[in-house]
């Protein structure tokens, strides 16, 4: 075969590849019809998204990179789905920040994005159906808890119904080389994350906080001595080169996300059950609920705790367990823990991110 030969070949092959897609949007339509008729009304079923990726890379055997095989079918899966109906996603603004990255690698190209400022404002988005979903972010693990998101839950119906990790990759956008640049524009968390490379490179140079990396990226944008720390995407967006890549002190600097509903996710097998509860204030109360946990075979991967806010010295603890609530021991565990409880409130079961 020559090179003719070849294209002629992948031609042939990318005609195939597009009746495929035809078919499969087909059915994607069928779907929808079959839900109206039995009163569902969810297009996004988490649960069912995860276990197409992890079937697909299970068989994969390496033969295709990974990580665009999993691009590719996500893309996939948000056109079809915007054939039943195209699902508004709201995440912290303005375009460009980190929370526009993870709802656009979760819920792909197909949803309509909505970019809310502050984050706390999601849920009331969500809740009053201008948006069918939010995205959170929760924690990261350089900076730790979100506290403010994970006070909303203690009061809103919402269910958290998926998770998305994102590694967070700090870049220095300027119009200007590095010797000509007067001041940074950057929110405070990025230049935590980013303090010993900034002391090495730009010591003596102005660090201004703003509200967000995109806003910093707008900024550096009509500025030419000036610079933003931001993402890649607040780079193409806002059309300003990246002149340093990878700032951050940390490689390994990464979010977790949560994509808050009205309706938790069905068991896949890898799942995580994410709970609310309050305890009396005495000597072992907490170590009683850890007891049923361990007695339960359950694994807690995170408790953090804040003000109740009823009384000084009133906590509420937030934890995730390593579980879904379908799970016969964890329902057992789940009924002893609210015994034991001022309150329990399940916030929701969904697929584990990875």
């Amino acid at each position: 075969m020559d090179l003719t030969d070849c294209r002629a070949e992948i031609d042939e092959i990318d005609k195939q590849i597009l009746s495929l897609l035809h078919e499969r949007s087909k059915l994607a339509i069928k779907v929808g019809k079959l839900k109206e008729e039995t009163g569902k009304t969810s297009v996004y079923a988490p649960h069912r998204e995860k276990q197409i990726i992890d079937r697909l890379k299970s068989i994969n055997c390496d033969q295709f990179p990974e990580k665009p095989l999993a691009k590719i079918f996500t893309e996939i899966i948000s056109a079809c789905r915007s054939l039943e109906k195209k699902i508004q996603v709201a995440y912290l603004g303005p375009i460009g920040s980190h929370g526009h990255t993870a709802s656009l690698e979760h819920f792909g190209l197909s949803a309509e994005f909505i970019p809310i400022v502050p984050q706390t404002d999601i849920f009331a988005e969500v809740e009053s159906h201008r948006a069918d979903y939010g995205v959170v972010a929760i924690e990261n693990s350089t900076y730790g808890t979100v506290r403010d998101v994970l006070e909303m839950f203690l009061h809103s119906p919402l269910h958290i119904c998926s998770e998305r990790l994102l590694p967070i990759r700090h870049h220095l956008l300027a119009q200007s080389d590095l010797k000509n640049i007067s001041k940074i524009y950057s929110h405070p968390q990025s230049f935590a994350q980013c303090r010993r490379w900034l002391h090495q490179n730009l010591s003596n140079i102005e660090q201004i906080e703003v509200a967000s990396t995109s806003v910093a990226a707008e900024i550096a944008s009509k500025e030419p001595a000036s610079a933003a720390i931001a993402s890649n995407l607040a780079s193409e967006i806002y059309d300003v080169p990246i002149v340093a890549n990878s700032i951050m002190d940390n490689p390994n600097n990464i979010t977790r996300f949560l994509v808050i509903g009205n309706q938790s996710a069905q068991k896949l097998g890898n799942d995580r059950t994410s709970i609310l509860f309050g305890i009396n204030d005495e000597v072992g109360a907490l170590c009683q609920i850890l007891n049923i946990l361990e007695s339960n075979q359950i694994n807690m991967s995170k408790i953090d705790s804040f003000p109740s806010q009823h009384k000084p010295w009133e906590y509420v603890f937030f934890a995730d367990l390593d579980a879904h609530t379908e799970d016969p021991n964890v329902q057992i565990a789940l009924k002893e823990i609210t015994d034991r409880c001022l309150f329990l409130k399940v916030l929701g079961a969904y697929p584990r991110g990875t």
